[in-house]
């Protein structure tokens, strides 16, 4: 059983305003990239369809 999130792409005012002021930026601190790259693996993890029957965490159980 397997039911997909449907996304709408709704986005609110200040995360529209964070994401221009973000692109916008001249340059962006290390420590700010840092975390940027952090969500975005939190994200593609979250985010990703996983298939039970293909988890490799209870194999030897």
């Amino acid at each position: 059983m397997s039911n997909k999130i449907q996304r709408t792409g709704y986005m609110s005012e200040i995360d529209k305003f964070l994401r221009d002021y973000n692109q916008n930026r001249k340059e962006i601190p290390d420590s700010v990239q840092k975390e940027m790259q952090k969500a975005q693996k939190i994200a593609e993890k979250r985010d990703g369809i996983v298939e039970e029957n293909d988890s490799q965490i209870w194999k030897d159980f």
